[in-house]
């Protein structure tokens, strides 16, 4: 699907296979040399051939065309590298194409896991299979990048490293770049002040929450990052909100109090099913709600993999305001705990 949002600016709705999410957002911005991409969609040849097809449809293709990508999930970076033509530039930033280009970061999972309570044979069956995304990913590349602000990959196009407050100009457009980590470790909107427009990437969904993760190999706060962004993002000027997922929205500021609303409410639930005996997060993970239409018991192990991670950013974010505390047991299981009260 097409639609046009302004002059020489289009959302384009990409399939994801096999997702609850079903359809991505990529934006092609006209100018007059080179156009720009925002996303690119996931490395599936359904999602391939149609966002192709969008293109011929526009009047452009990709030999004149750049990406800027909001953040390194698959859904949203897959195909930048395979469709990216010799002399095309993929806009990124640092703090993911560090992260994603450690090539051991999979292999973390295991202990990570373990410690957190994770069952070991079905964490066993979940890290075999290693996603594809992972294994395709030009990690040498984004590594150099991140440690450079820029490479050439072999492949003829180039990885540019933007930052906060960064300028983008395209056509008629002029953006700067809005450093809003928390969904992921670097994730960065697009903003215009002059239109009042923002490319949200998944920072800011209108009907979905976006999942806020802590994985293997990371030593920050991202509940606090996201907060923090999200009161960044609250201060802009803003009329019309082009997200990741869904349709486009205005009312910024009301969906950013409905975001922060359902953090408080998930950090009550968790603790809501803590005790002063402690509970390792895997445990916790299992007690909670999640929108998924069917028992804990029955959730794919990606899911509780997903889940755990999530429910660990909560029990971090507590941890860090010591709502909670942790320690480790005999087994070398990390346990959770509310502070007794007298």
């Amino acid at each position: 699907m097409i639609e046009e949002i302004a002059d020489d600016m289009f959302r384009i709705e990409l399939p994801i296979p096999n997702s609850p999410l079903q359809t991505v957002n990529t934006y092609l911005l006209k100018g007059e040399e080179r156009d720009l991409l925002v996303d690119s969609g996931m490395d599936e040849e359904e999602c391939k051939a149609s966002l192709q097809k969008a293109l011929h449809n526009l009047g452009t293709n990709l030999e004149k065309i750049d990406f800027f990508i909001t953040h390194l999930h698959i859904d949203h970076f897959g195909l930048a590298p395979t469709l990216a033509s010799n002399g095309a530039t993929i806009y990124l930033n640092a703090p993911e194409a560090f992260f994603f280009g450690n090539i051991n970061l999979w292999e973390k999972g295991f202990e990570y896991g373990k410690i957190n309570g994770f069952p070991e044979e079905d964490l066993k069956k979940h890290l075999a299979q290693k996603p594809r995304f992972l294994k395709e990913i030009p990690r040498k590349e984004l590594r150099i990048a991140a440690e450079n602000n820029s490479v050439n990959s072999p492949d003829g196009h180039r990885f540019q490293i933007l930052g906060e407050g960064d300028d983008l100009n395209i056509g008629n457009h002029s953006f700067k770049c809005v450093f809003t980590p928390g969904h992921s470790r670097g994730h960065t909107c697009l903003y215009e002040p002059s239109q009042k427009i923002i490319f949200s990437g998944d920072h800011i969904l209108e009907d979905i929450t976006p999942a806020i993760f802590l994985w293997p190999g990371e030593d920050r706060d991202p509940l606090a990052e996201y907060l923090k962004s999200l009161d960044k993002v609250f201060g802009l000027d803003v009329s019309y909100v082009l997200p990741g997922h869904r349709s486009p929205f205005q009312k910024h500021r009301k969906r950013i109090k409905e975001l922060k609303q359902h953090h408080q409410d998930r950090e009550n639930e968790i603790t809501s099913v803590m005790n002063a005996k402690g509970k390792h997060a895997f445990e916790i993970a299992s007690k909670v709600t999640w929108n998924i239409p069917r028992p804990w018991d029955e959730f794919a192990l990606e899911l509780k993999w997903m889940a755990l991670a999530e429910t660990l950013a909560h029990l971090n974010h507590l941890a860090g305001k010591k709502e909670v505390h942790w320690k480790y047991g005999t087994d070398n299981i990390c346990y959770y705990y509310l502070p007794q009260t007298t």
